[in-house]
């Protein structure tokens, strides 16, 4: 059984992309991505594909969800054409270059152990 993420080290970070069970369509999917670095420090953010923010609207008109699909809307978010290893981190390391990735990924509070 394949795991539900996926684990990279790539650069100065260790990237984890939670992909679920079920095979990720590059195309029309979005995933939760965990950035952590060597001092300890994670940040989150949510990849999502064009094609899936309308698939979404289009269910959300549906269910009622976002005023029956008039918007779509989420914290932490970036688009991008296609979901991919390699478009994932060529995103991150571009908003690294570009002192962009704290304004776009949120960070992880350190859990504390009791």
């Amino acid at each position: 059984m394949d795991k539900p993420y996926t684990i990279i080290q790539h650069n100065d970070y260790e990237l984890t992309i939670y992909n679920g069970i079920a095979p990720l369509d590059p195309n029309n999917d979005n995933v939760d991505v965990e950035v952590t670095f060597p001092n300890g420090d994670s940040f989150s953010v949510v990849f999502f594909t064009l094609q899936n923010i309308e698939t979404l609207m289009k269910q959300y008109k549906k269910t009622g969800e976002c005023a029956d699909g008039l918007y779509f809307w989420t914290s932490d978010m970036v688009i991008v054409q296609q979901l991919s290893k390699k478009t994932i981190c060529a995103t991150i390391d571009k908003l690294l270059a570009e002192d962009e990735f704290e304004s776009v990924f949120s960070k992880n509070e350190k859990s504390t152990e009791i």
